[in-house]
């Protein structure tokens, strides 16, 4: 992760390989219909570190663009190269809490 005062020390083409890999996660991502938490765990990561990746603030070893290739099913070199397509924004947000009478029978549907 950068810091603050590291910002305007950030190489153009580092800037451009981690937009890059952010795109092709978000791509591969919404591909399969794979949420940041599950590619994270799938990966071994935390969801916040995949968050980090995806929004261009941290750096990836190589280990953990392996793990990544390897939860998605595509190729390492697959999460570097260009491609034209521009990733489907997934829904985001909270999930959908079911009925709670249906999970509570003693309370009573309104």
């Amino acid at each position: 992760m950068l810091l603050p005062h590291m910002a305007d020390q950030k190489n153009p083409r580092l800037a451009s390989v981690r937009r890059r890999l952010a795109n092709n996660l978000k791509l591969f991502r919404g591909k399969v219909g794979m949420s940041q938490e599950e590619l994270a765990h799938r990966a071994g990561l935390h969801r916040t570190q995949l968050s980090q990746i995806e929004r261009e603030l941290a750096s990836v070893r190589l280990d953990t663009l392996v793990s990544l290739a390897e939860a998605l099913g595509v190729d390492e070199a697959q999460l570097l190269t260009q491609h034209e397509e521009t990733p489907t924004p997934l829904k985001s947000g909270p999930k959908i809490k079911d009925d709670v009478s249906a999970r509570n029978p003693r309370r009573k549907a309104e």
